[in-house]
């Protein structure tokens, strides 16, 4: 009758040492993400992990009460002596702490979801002595610390995921995620097509059968449309597409066309937070006194992929 107790003590003992390490070492914001996305494992352990204090204090009480009980136990089984205190030792660290403890922590989730009606139960039991004891800690040391990835955190675990073997992420994957994580850390001028190299045309230029063909020939849709030095509009080649060759001038056809200005030591990623919310497809770079390049949604998505977007125009 005394082994079954031990056992059992044993057996308990291993649980909440088990359950001490891997549910503790899960972080709430972890669990929660978990559940969010429908980890049935996750649902059922997030109540009790929120309860961060309480379910250590209940933990470790309930692991206390049982170790100094199997001692007692084992010291009338094995007997008394330094032979005796070595096999109640080895009994206690492997099979009630060593063990649990390695298995919990690398299925933390699934056994805690699986005993979560029971560590319930124990909070409650234990809530007399564990309750105080938390609200203590709970108002001493505060609420629990996010678990929380900052970018430069964010970033190594994604190259960590893209060289593991088992990552699904593949190459395409990370330089779209990490192009998007480097949007906060470049300026809009780094990625900006340099004044001298943007095919401009004039306000008052008239929309000929000659111009309208060496618009068509450059492959781009949309040109800046400058006065006195100055963007002050936007020209879609799109729209002369079926009204014939005499159009008038440019300056019929660029009202309505609307563009944001940027400063050059802007950042890219609240550049593009303007050209979405403005609903446009070109921002002017603005240096000192005037403006000295563009920007466009087809580099800012360069960018993030990580290489060249080229049509057939080469552009």
């Amino acid at each position: 009758m005394d082994i079954l107790i031990i056992i059992a003590l044993i057996s308990a003992s291993g649980m909440f040492s088990g359950l001490t390490i891997g549910l503790m070492g899960l972080g709430v914001d972890e669990v929660q993400r978990s559940s969010d996305l429908g980890d049935r494992n996750a649902m059922r352990v997030l109540p009790i992990v929120k309860q961060g204090n309480l379910l250590l204090v209940t933990l470790l009480l309930g692991n206390t009460a049982v170790n100094a009980t199997l001692s007692i136990f084992l010291g009338g089984v094995v007997g008394e002596g330094v032979m005796a205190g070595i096999i109640s030792t080895a009994l206690i660290l492997l099979f009630g702490e060593v063990l649990p403890a390695a298995i919990l922590t690398r299925h933390a989730l699934f056994v805690g979801a699986r005993v979560a009606g029971v560590v319930r139960v124990l909070m409650f039991v234990f809530y007399p002595f564990a309750g105080p004891i938390a609200f203590i800690l709970d108002k001493t040391l505060g609420a629990e610390l996010p678990d929380l990835l900052n970018r430069r955190e964010l970033r190594h675990v994604i190259e960590t995921h893209h060289k593991s073997e088992e990552s699904d992420i593949d190459a395409l994957d990370r330089n779209i995620l990490l192009g998007a994580l480097s949007l906060q850390d470049i300026t809009v001028e780094s990625i900006m097509t340099p004044k001298e190299k943007v095919h401009t045309v004039r306000l008052k230029d008239e929309l000929d059968e000659e111009k309208i063909e060496q618009l068509k020939k450059s492959g781009y849709t949309r040109f800046p449309v400058v006065q006195d030095d100055r963007i002050v509009g936007v020209l879609n080649i799109k729209r002369l597409l079926g009204l014939g060759d005499k159009l008038g001038s440019v300056e019929n056809f660029t009202a309505g066309h609307k563009f944001v200005h940027v400063q050059a030591d802007a950042k890219a990623d609240d550049m593009l937070h303007r050209m979405i919310k403005g609903k446009v497809h070109m921002a002017t770079v603005v240096g000192q006194s005037e403006w000295i390049g563009i920007v466009t949604m087809e580099d800012i998505l360069e960018k993030i992929v990580g290489h060249e977007i080229s049509d057939e125009f080469g552009h």
